[in-house]
């Protein structure tokens, strides 16, 4: 369990605007947080010279997203403490305390398995009530945070904005943990969200799925962390510790793939059974990609953290938690709630390491006429198991030799969730991998590709993952 209590300072020497930045930066914390596979519950609090309760740990409400960051909107303003407009961070941080008591006595969860983290937004300029650091004493002695259960309390305090701070006072306020930062003087909310991403322990996140660093100081292995490359020619979507799922067709020219390099080691594979490149021939149809799949397992399995982390498989229960789904929630469930709408916005990661816009195909499927005989029936190449992308809104749709089996993904609840498997059918682009361009579609032709759908591959999944990874049931 993770217990979370917000202090934003709404005294005069803040201002009003200032106030205003601190409660977007809550919605953006609170957001984030949120994302995560742990149970969590808020407590919001605006403070001058007295404090006000939005939501108290104790609410019902405390552990809803939604319903917090709603109260935040409409009940926290910094006209609600009227001429009281000092700086009494003592106070605020002693209702925190009085929070603690209460909770205490009432929870069924275990008290000292609970996590708490204590986040002020402050000029740090206290001017009444005492020392800050009393009421942070007692909350310290209140978990009985000794040596080794540092890890149960954080405190962090950032000054958001124009305000002048009182650099001192905010660390004398903040955690103190060797290699580890608490206080931060930050100009604008962009800057914020860069800041609370880097305070995010992943080592602390275990193998939680889809999480990734959107931050724009993050390296690209941070923004990506399930993208592999399989060399020589394809691309990889980590989905456990010792997963990798791809293209099968990556590998149809090599007898030999022993010697193939996959993350950080090489393993075995498994093709999807049914995979036959060369099957309709005889019908007019060159290739054919339906059940175009294949697992690479790891030699051992990979370390989690912020560079080196798995994509959310859809219909399994670390999906189930991203999703904020409940028990019993179906893989039917996932598919609805993944690919309900008739045009999904979807991505890829391309050759030069950039997600592309992938919307829902409108177009035709047989326009490669050296690929399709003449009157060639598209159901025959395009079965119920593909996802169709492009038209619409599509600029860049298709994707290029050497995108093939990566990860077409879908975010939700700032989590990530491969929904299918890219192939390399149009091969819209020339260059050398780091300089690939992109050509652009011929007159009239639609830019399209498709993709293998996770949802219509389930039982081999399920047959080859069920060691490595919880499925939930199918309907």
């Amino acid at each position: 369990f993770l217990y979370v209590y917000f202090l934003v300072d709404a005294s005069h020497s803040v201002t009003e605007p200032n106030f205003n930045i601190s409660k977007q930066c809550l919605e953006v914390i609170i957001t984030r947080i949120a994302s995560f596979d742990v149970p969590i519950r808020f407590s919001v609090i605006s403070y001058a010279s007295r404090p006000k309760t939005i939501v108290d740990i104790q609410d019902d409400i405390a552990e809803d997203t939604e319903i917090v960051i709603e109260k935040i909107q409409n009940e926290m303003n910094y006209k609600d403490h009227g001429n009281a407009t000092g700086t009494n961070i003592q106070d605020a941080l002693d209702s925190v305390y009085q929070m603690m008591i209460n909770e205490k006595a009432f929870t069924k969860v275990p008290w000292d398995k609970i996590r708490h983290a204590i986040i002020l937004f402050t000029d740090g300029k206290s001017n009444m009530g005492g020392s800050p650091t009393k009421a942070v004493r007692s909350i310290e002695d209140f978990l009985n945070v000794r040596a080794n259960r540092k890890d149960y309390l954080d405190i962090y305090a950032f000054g958001v904005g124009t305000v002048d701070v009182d650099w001192s006072a905010m660390n004398e306020i903040a955690s103190k943990k060797p290699g580890e930062r608490h206080a931060f003087k930050l100009n604008d909310l962009k800057e914020l969200k860069a800041a609370f991403e880097d305070v995010l322990d992943p080592r602390d996140l275990h193998d939680i799925c889809g999480l990734a660093n959107n931050s724009d100081s993050a390296s690209w292995e941070q923004k990506n962390p399930w993208h592999t490359l399989t060399e020589p020619s394809c691309r990889g979507a980590l989905i456990s510790k010792t997963w990798v799922l791809t293209s099968a067709h990556c590998f149809s020219k090599f007898n030999n793939t022993a010697g193939w390099t996959v993350i950080l080691e090489k393993g075995r594979r498994i093709d999807h059974e049914l995979f036959n490149v060369k099957a309709k021939v005889a019908q007019g149809i060159q290739e054919f990609y339906d059940y175009d799949l294949s697992l690479l397992e790891l030699e051992k399995p990979v370390q989690f953290g912020g560079r080196i982390r798995p994509i959310c498989l859809p219909c399994t229960e670390g999906a189930n938690r991203a999703l904020k789904m409940k028990p019993g929630a179906t893989c039917k469930d996932h598919e609805l709630q993944l690919l309900s709408l008739e045009e999904v916005d979807a991505q890829f990661i391309s050759l030069d390491n950039k997600r592309m816009g992938r919307p829902t195909c409108i177009s035709a499927a047989l326009q490669d006429k050296k690929m399709f005989s003449e009157g060639t029936d598209a159901s025959e190449v395009v079965t119920d198991r593909f996802l169709c992308s492009g038209g619409g809104r599509a600029v860049e749709a298709a994707t290029c030799k050497g995108e093939s089996g990566g990860s077409l993904f879908v975010e939700r609840r700032e989590r990530l969730f491969q929904v299918s498997e890219p192939l390399n059918v149009s091969r819209p682009c020339h260059g050398e991998t780091r300089e690939t361009v992109r050509d652009p579609p011929p007159a009239n032709h639609k830019p399209r590709d498709f993709y293998i759908s996770l949802f219509g591959v389930q039982d081999w999944l399920r047959q080859h993952l069920g060691q490595s990874l919880r499925f939930i049931p199918k309907e």
